[in-house]
């Protein structure tokens, strides 16, 4: 009996797909990350290619880290990982692929290979959320915080890489990753996370930029020519002279 126990005991440690010593030694895909913004920044800046078909200018590069940093904070997923993911996904913006920049799909969404373009996405902020979301729906089973814009979150994904060790299909003990056959694809993001933490940034300075992006900002104009308009009907009411 007692060779019986050790028996199913060894069996399990070597073939459980995580065992507690496992989970200590894996990257959650969940928290809080490491790299700041500036460090993201200058590396983005740095190895997108200006003469590329994608260049894109300082500007551009602040608001996309800021975004990344953004969306990830309110869906609690690590910024680093996303931002690393991104950068691995589009070669820093620079594309090349099957995916255009004009689709604003970072995550090679829907991009299966072989001319698969994938989805696309109405503006640079919508994208990351999709991205972030999708980073998300494989790490954990907590419902989204924000409206769902992710075309590939799918129930029988949440909760299927938890670490990001585990994003590649070839590594993941569940049958399942963001990249196929993706063998050492988490592992290449979490290099590239310690390679850009080692960058200085305390001469760094980024170019300042807005909080609000294109939906906001159309909402508040459509809100203020509500209110111009009532205050032109209610106006004459309250001023009508009376006899």
């Amino acid at each position: 009996m007692k060779k019986l126990v050790i028996f199913f005991a060894a069996f399990f440690l070597i073939y459980s797909p995580c065992t507690y010593a496992c989970a200590e030694t894996q990257t959650p895909i969940m928290g809080e990350g490491i790299l700041s913004a500036k460090q993201m920044y200058i590396y983005l800046i740095s190895n997108n290619n200006p003469n590329g078909i994608n260049p894109i200018d300082e500007k551009y590069a602040a608001e996309f880290v800021n975004a990344v940093i953004k969306y990830s904070e309110a869906e609690g997923v690590r910024s680093d990982v996303a931002f690393a993911l991104i950068m691995k996904e589009t070669g820093f913006l620079n594309y090349g692929g099957d995916v255009m920049p004009v689709q604003n799909n970072f995550g090679g969404l829907g991009a299966t290979g072989g001319g698969v373009s994938g989805a696309s996405f109405d503006d640079m902020d919508t994208g990351i959320l999709a991205v972030v979301q999708h980073l998300k729906c494989y790490a954990t089973d907590e419902a989204l915080n924000e409206e769902c814009v992710d075309p590939r979150f799918s129930d029988s994904l949440r909760g299927k890489a938890p670490y990001v060790e585990w994003l590649g299909y070839a590594d993941n003990p569940n049958g399942t990753g963001w990249a196929v056959p993706g063998d050492g694809y988490g592992q290449s993001i979490l290099t590239m996370i310690e390679t850009i933490s080692l960058i200085d940034d305390s001469n760094i300075k980024m170019p300042r930029t807005s909080n609000i992006n294109e939906g906001e900002i159309i909402n508040f104009i459509l809100l203020a020519a509500a209110i111009v308009l009532l205050a032109r009907v209610i106006k004459p009411l309250l001023f009508q002279k009376k006899y």
